[in-house]
């Protein structure tokens, strides 16, 4: 008896149900915060996070450059009724360039694009106006290149956060909670969230470690993958890994 041809399901439709699929994630894990890391050749450990921060967004990326060192930048979008932040959520879905208007303050509008010279990199970055006699008519404040898949990513998981925001809350009320990197991998890490660990054959506490670091999941992964990252971190995770050990 002949056998029917197996159904062979068209890209379009994948993609609708990987899109199902992180949206249905996204609400079994809250609707007021997401949190993704992700691995680049050249670039190491990424991270972003998106929370709520009363009536705006909290879009926290790591590792930035911050005054010559790697640090945190942290992003408080305002929603100010338009479709500006869900625009800039499918262009983070899409890859494609955005441009989010100016929100007021000493810094000038927020872009999203893909970064020019590193294939499968997207660049958030916010810019202001340049000082006189410079040349170009902005500068860029600070800039956030991580993979196109972790922004997309996020950008899939902004519709339930969106949707949970909270009109009418004061501006001095968007950030209540302090956040630490870790000093293992640079996730941005929130006051509930932080361990304490001691660094092995030192005298002094690691503080706002996060989980991941501490399970050993970091480390297996640098391993796995090969990705190289800076040498305090390397030294933080092999003696979290010597601390599980001893």
């Amino acid at each position: 008896m002949a056998g029917s041809k197996p159904r062979r399901d068209s890209k379009a439709g994948k993609a609708r149900a990987s899109r199902e699929s992180r949206r249905q994630a996204a609400e079994r894990n809250g609707s007021g915060e997401w949190f993704g890391s992700g691995v680049h050749g050249a670039r190491g450990l990424m991270h972003l996070d998106v929370r709520v921060a009363g009536d705006g967004l909290l879009i926290t990326s790591s590792p930035v450059e911050v005054d010559g060192s790697p640090g945190m930048w942290r992003l408080r979008l305002r929603d100010d009724g338009s479709q500006g932040l869900r625009d800039l959520a499918a262009a983070f879905r899409s890859g494609t360039a955005y441009v989010l208007g100016d929100q007021g303050g000493a810094s000038g509008p927020v872009m999203f694009f893909p970064h020019p010279e590193q294939p499968g990199v997207g660049s958030l970055v916010r810019t202001r106006p340049a000082d006189p006699g410079a040349e170009g008519g902005t500068e860029i404040v600070r800039r956030a290149d991580l993979p196109l898949p972790l922004w997309a990513e996020a950008g899939f998981a902004m519709g339930p956060i969106l949707a949970a925001l909270k009109s009418g809350v004061p501006s001095e009320r968007w950030d209540q909670e302090d956040v630490l990197a870790c000093p293992g991998c640079l996730r941005p890490v929130y006051g509930k969230e932080a361990s304490t660990g001691v660094l092995v054959g030192g005298a002094f506490p690691l503080v706002g470690l996060c989980r991941i670091c501490v399970s050993g999941q970091t480390l297996r992964a640098v391993r796995e993958t090969g990705v190289v990252i800076p040498e305090q971190q390397r030294v933080v995770l092999a003696s979290l890994e010597g601390a599980r050990t001893a």
